[in-house]
């Protein structure tokens, strides 16, 4: 039953006319600002953050269309994608990013430009990841316009300038909406507020499963804290444990399909990867490489992937006084030392396997005890974790700071500081990949056309296993968006098993004719790709009595050669 007290904090938190509007503006505003310049092309051009190649974003644009589509189709076949055929379940080798993939459909179904579909999603991750920053430090009592310097604070966040060519690492929202609940939950008990902590991790799983699998410890020592603030009180326990149950009945649901795949594949990450996916101490004080500042040094992007975890020097202090302003005030200690001991896990966990004590490896120790970090591959993403609570903790000290300083000269200085804590973290401008308005050309709408049966090698195939070389793929599938067939080429986070081997031997070799018979008998290829320029170079090898016999030319222009392969009954012998 509401009490008194509950029902003028309800008040109390209700946002007066126009202020929806105004935080709204604001956080858009700092997401176009961070993002500068995709809003003069968003139609025309993504970001790349600090990825050295075209890959990972083109290919986090075909899984919000692949999303998207089977959203429009009541997510039929949702994990049977169509690349790396005839290996089922391909759609649980990467993030699904579901939810963002399901807000995209009207989008795709309006033939709205690939590149706008994307940006219109990103922006609406980083207005998210303002808002749920926001939200979480209202929860704790502070006012609004502190909260949404906060909020400011949380979209301009320097791990979102590094990450921003990884779409699914960028939404964070659902880690704050999570904690929102459970502070919620901790002052009223209401089982509401236990269902919106539920709402918000299962929302972070549908946006990004890896964040949730890191973020998923935290939140059970989060629960214990909202606990811990009723006591002994049995209702409470009850009322957090059903919905609790609710929601990992829900969860395993969602994770049943991937697990499975995973399991029957065996999948899991070897050391080696992950220690070089693992930070090292250097990487927490250097910069993106596309930050604007270069104090601290910004982080020599050619030598890894791990570095610029740096979260900015007026943040760092902010949240440095807000955690001992909220370690003094009875009213938020409980929760300030979650928030300032969970921040520093983070960033010691994002050295993952870099961290020994006495020859042992508190990580690897983790790896085995926590389900789902055996898959985690990029350790140095915890950093993400650690960086999204700075600005909660740093709204602590801009309000208790503005409470000092009555003045409204001093007013204005917390808001100026606030801003510059954000300005210090840009990375602007920040690299565009540039990306066709559309995704159709001549021969992809050619292919489009053919039957359902058909299975497509694009030629040439990667000839090395680096994301570089997988770049060409990936701008095959930004084709598949529009001719929808089935290929045998395609990237991801994981591969099927043997893939890269058999890859180099189809590289290598083709198009010899025992290559050519392999691609038919066991992956089912029926049409070959070719790109001009490469065929021109290796005309010799196609004028082959011997595989000349096995192509049937189809379509040609200047991009492609196109050829049906059609070897006579049993004429193939056992391929390479």
């Amino acid at each position: 039953m509401r009490g008194p007290s509950d029902d003028r904090r309800a008040a109390q938190q209700r946002a007066p006319s126009g202020w929806v509007g105004i935080a709204t503006a604001t956080l858009c505003a700092t997401a176009i600002g961070i993002t500068w310049p995709l809003a003069r092309t968003p139609a025309t051009a993504i970001p790349l953050g600090t990825e050295h190649e075209a890959t990972v974003p083109l290919f986090s644009l075909w899984t919000l269309w692949w999303a998207g589509d089977r959203a429009a189709h009541g997510f039929n076949h949702y994990w049977e994608a169509p690349f790396f055929h005839p290996q089922p379940d391909v759609f649980t080798f990467s993030e699904p990013m579901s939810l963002p993939g399901a807000l995209s459909a009207p989008l795709w179904i309006a033939n709205t430009p690939p590149a706008l579909v994307y940006n219109l999603i990103l922006l609406a991750i980083l207005v998210l990841n303002g808002l749920f920053t926001y939200r979480l430090v209202r929860s704790l009592d502070v006012q609004r316009p502190f909260a949404l310097l906060a909020g400011t604070l949380g979209v301009a966040l320097p791990i979102m300038s590094k990450q921003l060519g990884v779409l699914p690492i960028l939404p964070i929202f659902g880690i704050l909406w999570t904690l929102e609940g459970l502070v919620r939950f901790s002052r009223s008990g209401n089982g509401r507020s236990a269902a919106w902590a539920v709402a918000g991790f299962l929302c972070q799983y549908l946006c990004s499963q890896q964040l949730a699998v890191m973020f998923a410890p935290f939140a059970l020592v989060a629960g214990a804290v909202a606990l811990a603030h009723h006591g002994r009180s049995l209702r409470a326990y009850l009322k957090i444990g059903a919905v609790a149950a609710i929601g990992a009945i829900i969860l395993a649901a969602l994770v049943a399909p991937v697990w499975q795949a995973h399991q029957r594949l065996g999948f899991s990450r070897s050391a080696a990867v992950v220690q070089a996916m693992s930070a090292h101490a250097v990487d927490l004080i250097t910069r993106p490489a596309t930050a604007t500042l270069s104090i601290p040094l910004r982080d020599n992007a050619l030598e890894g992937d791990t570095g610029g975890l740096f979260p900015g020097i007026l943040l760092s202090l902010l949240a440095g006084a807000g955690a001992l302003a909220g370690l003094l005030d009875s009213r938020t200690r409980m929760w300030t030392a979650f928030l300032t001991l969970s921040a520093v896990v983070a960033f010691l966990l994002s050295l993952g396997l870099n961290v020994e004590l006495s020859g042992w490896q508190p990580y690897a120790a983790l790896r085995e005890f926590l389900p789902g970090l055996l898959e985690l591959r990029s350790v140095f993403r915890f950093a993400v974790l650690a960086q999204a609570l700075l600005p909660v903790l740093a709204a602590l000290a801009i309000s208790r700071a503005a409470h000092s300083m009555k003045a409204p000269w001093g007013l204005g200085a917390v808001a100026i500081v606030s801003v510059l804590a954000a300005v210090e973290n840009l990375s602007i401008p920040q690299p565009l990949l540039r990306v066709p308005y559309s995704s159709r050309a001549p021969w992809s709408d050619w292919l489009r056309q053919q039957p359902a049966s058909t299975v497509v090698a694009h030629i040439p195939l990667p000839a090395g296993l680096h994301v570089s070389d997988y770049e060409p793929d990936a701008w095959r599938m930004f084709a598949q968006i529009n001719h929808r067939q089935r290929i045998i080429n395609g990237y991801s986070s994981y591969f099927p098993p043997g893939y890269g081997r058999y890859q180099a031997q189809l590289a290598q070799r083709f198009p010899e004719y025992a290559v050519l018979c392999s691609m038919k008998d066991r992956l089912g290829v029926n049409t070959l790709v070719i790109d001009r320029d490469w065929f021109d170079a290796h005309q010799e090898e196609f004028a082959l009595e011997s595989v000349h016999a096995l192509l049937v030319p189809l379509y040609a222009d200047p991009e492609v050669r196109i050829f049906g392969l059609a070897p006579p009954a049993g004429a193939c012998v056992a391929g390479p």
